[in-house]
């Protein structure tokens, strides 16, 4: 009778919380050592909400009441708010992943054991520092000067624009200047889902370095060319000279 009785328990349980999907996935992006929420809507929430990562059940919240931690390497790290949602302090690259929020949610007596999913990213804040224009300047008769901008982080957009508005060359990460305007600035601009920072250049400047840089090349140049033009003058003169005093003293002797 008992066996019966708990198949048929089984039965309408099984019909009656039928385990979903509470509702499209959330994004939640973060930054290193900042903090989020994963925030619940508490309207039909029934009971408590067990919340897991990997299958690990690490905390149980409910609204109005005090959090409770299952996995010890969460106290301090997670809060329970009034309203059962969950806040997550001093994040960190290893917090990404998806978050799992099971809750009994229902209305009119109509309850069902539903999912709340949270997809949470951690970014780094960028700064100035994480921009790095590297630059490769062809002078002949004209000046073509190549940029690269590279930045350090993960899901990083890149934008390249120029202060005159005109269009750029770019492929990628890169832009190719040819005869560049001296008033004209490049800016290199890096973001991310959390932030952004910019690093700008002067084109005309690299030409400029490099038009002084092949004089001195060519200054310098020219100087050896007559150090050792001096060299061999000298060394040609003494030369000759030994070779004149052994005609003289050879000259000498057969005399003698």
């Amino acid at each position: 009778m008992l066996w019966h009785l708990g198949i048929l328990m089984g039965i309408y349980l099984k019909c009656k919380f039928c385990e979903g999907s509470c509702g499209e996935k959330n994004y939640v992006v973060g930054s290193l050592g900042g903090d989020i929420i994963f925030q619940v809507d508490p309207v039909g929430v029934m009971g408590d909400i067990t919340w897991f990562i990997s299958g690990n059940h690490f905390a149980t919240t409910e609204r109005g009441k005090n959090i409770k931690i299952r996995d010890d390497r969460y106290n301090g790290k997670v809060y329970g708010m009034e309203d059962g949602s969950l806040l997550m302090k001093n994040l960190a690259s290893k917090d990404l992943g998806t978050y799992v929020a099971s809750t009994l949610k229902g209305t009119s007596g109509k309850e069902k054991l539903c999912a709340l999913i949270y997809d949470l990213r951690v970014y780094g804040m960028l700064s100035d520092d994480a921009i790095k224009i590297e630059h490769e300047v062809l002078m002949n008769e004209t000046c073509n000067v190549t940029f690269r901008c590279v930045v350090m982080g993960s899901d990083v957009t890149i934008m390249w624009e120029n202060s005159d508005g005109n269009y750029i060359n770019v492929t990628s990460n890169i832009i190719h200047v040819q005869n560049p305007d001296p008033d004209v600035i490049y800016t290199c601009t890096a973001r991310n889902p959390m932030t952004n920072t910019s690093k700008s250049i002067t084109p005309w400047e690299y030409c400029k370095k490099g038009r002084q840089q092949k004089s001195v090349d060519y200054t310098v140049l020219n100087m050896i060319r007559i150090n050792l033009a001096g060299c061999l003058l000298i060394i040609t003169a003494l030369i000759l000279g030994h070779h004149i005093k052994t005609e003289v003293v050879a000259s000498s002797g057969d005399n003698g």
